[in-house]
């Protein structure tokens, strides 16, 4: 159905043979999605992973899997062991940790059940995790997404996702996000994840492709 509503649409009309089979990508759970997304707020793709690689260096938080060391998210015990002086150390900032460990203690509290937000809207899911501590839509919408694998989420606060809108003439980057969200919602309904995601290899993709001809 999503693959029918591309040919209807300029600006993703074609992503559809670029990029096909492409799927959202998954977390663990929506505790890792959210810790992820709380790392990665306001900053480059490149310091959030650096920041990721010293919490996972710092808790010891590898697998060995067929030979090969693969890296895995921290459990919200190992954050609250931690603490907001660990979580500084490795480079967070006072109110990203402190979000962190209030999500620790929400995960606890069953909170954070991956069930409930399954079941309900989109705008409950998102109005129910923002009400925890340092989660904005930007946060809930990444985590929901990556966590939960909800197809009707179109991130329409992410700087790369307005630029892309802009660059392809869909949506000017002053809109406000609600301009975005209903001409993702208009023209694909019920697929805002995954216009997000080709909206952004899209993006990527002919960046990287223009800085080569260069």
């Amino acid at each position: 159905e999503f693959y029918r509503l591309l040919g209807r649409e300029p600006v993703l009309q074609g992503t559809n043979r670029r990029f096909r089979g492409l799927r959202l990508p998954r977390d663990a759970s929506l505790f890792e999605a959210l810790v992820h997304s709380v790392v990665g707020q306001q900053l480059s793709v490149a310091a959030a992973n650096s920041i990721k690689r010293r919490l996972i260096d710092t808790v010891g938080g590898y697998l060995e899997a067929e030979g090969v060391e693969v890296p895995r998210c921290p459990s919200p015990e190992e954050i609250l062991r931690l603490g907001a002086s660990g979580l500084t150390a490795v480079g967070l900032s006072r109110a990203k940790s402190a979000s962190l460990l209030e999500l620790a203690h929400a995960y606890r509290a069953g909170r954070l059940a991956s069930g409930r937000f399954q079941r309900e809207s989109s705008d409950r899911a998102i109005e129910r995790l923002t009400d925890e501590k340092g989660v904005g839509r930007w946060t809930a919408e990444n985590a929901l997404l990556r966590g939960i694998g909800r197809r009707d989420l179109f991130i329409a606060g992410d700087l790369g996702v307005r630029n892309a809108l802009d660059q392809y003439g869909a949506v000017p980057r002053a809109a406000p996000e609600t301009a975005a969200r209903a001409w993702a919602e208009g023209h694909y309904p019920g697929w805002g994840s995954y216009v997000t995601l080709y909206l952004w290899r899209r993006y990527v993709a002919d960046a990287r492709a223009a800085a080569h001809a260069g």
